[in-house]
């Protein structure tokens, strides 16, 4: 497309059309001085005829088949009143063009059948040749149709790119849902197994205290009402700290620092998930029954990630660290955090702990564990 078709491309609509009217206007003046004369000399009412349908040519995007039966009777009407000829693609050139484009093609074709075919029948009726000019102006009238019919498909093909697009950011946006954005872009590259070793993140369950009692006191619309409204408040909360929600499971929710890209707070941001999670859940309640409270369990180490399934993907983590932050939260106390020694080795300098001291953890034996109280008001952020 030449630079200056793209400007006009990008003109407005109402401009473009007056544009077209003054161009159809001085075409037609231009036609009817230069026709030969068969009857009388042109007058005011012939020149206000031609520039009425370059008029209607304002109204085209609007009403496509009235402007062109409008021209039509125009036209005729000036042939009636037995002007000089006038050659009929000239003024009804636009109106054919954007009514076969809107696809009104069988009055398109019987306008220009009327226009091209009747001097034709009225040779032969007289037994008189048609002036040379009839086949050109039959050509030009068809090239114009042909015109109405290349924009009729541009305006089809730009409307499947449209509908195309929208349909990509669509998937896009679902895709995103499921997959961390760098994940999702390695997957649109046909990766085949998505499967990354990260040596250092920290990763958070919570779960909400007693939720399975309360479920069966509510009806299904306000169980999933409670829980989108919460895990949506956490969505939020990550999205805040730059976390990575990696599923909820009924009523947990677990979420990750450190991937897929590595950061060297990760250990900092989830712990204040942790307490923004808690605050949140503090100044809901449950419509008058007890108040929600959340276990929420802590570790930071090692992991493997990854993508599983084919028609429904899920970016999931598999490691000692995953069971492990598991283990705190369904080993925790009603409304605390709790955070395995090594996470609170990185998180002793900026919070406050309390020490649990050693619990018996299934599948891990005796852990020191401590609850994370608060920030540390001491340490600047």
């Amino acid at each position: 497309m030449t630079p200056l078709l793209r400007r006009w491309r990008r003109l407005p609509a109402p401009v473009v059309d007056a544009g077209l009217a003054v161009l159809l206007g001085v075409a037609v003046t231009v036609a009817i001085d230069l026709a030969p004369t068969q009857g009388r000399e042109p007058d005011a009412l012939a020149y206000a005829l031609g520039w009425t349908i370059a008029a209607l040519a304002l109204l085209r995007r609007r009403w496509p088949l009235a402007v062109l039966l409008a021209s039509a009777a125009t036209l005729q009407a000036y042939n009636q009143l037995d002007n000089p000829g006038l050659f009929a693609a000239v003024p009804l050139s636009v109106a054919l063009a954007t009514a076969w484009a809107a696809g009104h093609r069988g009055w398109a074709l019987a306008v220009a059948a009327w226009f091209a075919g009747t001097p034709i029948v009225y040779f032969a009726l007289v037994d008189q040749a048609p002036p040379p000019d009839t086949l050109p102006n039959v050509a030009l009238l068809a090239a114009v149709l042909l015109l109405g019919e290349a924009v009729r498909n541009r305006r089809a093909l730009d409307r499947e790119h449209r509908l195309l697009l929208a349909e990509q950011a669509r998937s896009e946006r679902l895709l995103l849902n499921v997959l961390p954005a760098p994940i999702a872009a390695r997957l649109k590259q046909a990766e085949g197994v998505i499967a990354d070793e990260f040596p250092d993140v920290t990763v958070l369950f919570a779960d909400i205290v007693d939720f399975t009692l309360r479920s069966q006191q509510s009806t299904p619309e306000q169980v999933v009402q409670v829980l989108n409204d919460l895990f949506s408040a956490f969505d939020e909360l990550a999205r805040q700290r730059g976390l990575e929600k990696i599923k909820t499971i009924g009523d947990a929710y677990m979420v990750v620092g450190g991937l897929p890209e590595p950061r060297p707070d990760h250990a900092e941001a989830v712990a204040e998930m942790a307490l923004a999670m808690r605050e949140e859940v503090a100044r809901r309640d449950d419509r008058g029954g007890p108040p929600l409270a959340l276990r929420i369990g802590i570790d930071t180490g090692p992991v493997v990630a990854g993508v599983i399934g084919r028609s429904r993907f899920s970016y999931d983590l598999w490691g000692d660290t995953v069971n492990t932050a598991s283990r705190m939260e369904s080993h925790g106390v009603p409304g605390c955090i709790q955070v395995t020694a090594r996470a609170y080795e990185r998180l002793r300098d900026g919070f406050r702990f309390q020490r649990r001291g050693p619990i018996p953890v299934k599948g891990k034996g005796e852990m020191v564990t401590y609850f994370l109280v608060g920030r540390n008001p001491s340490v600047r952020r």
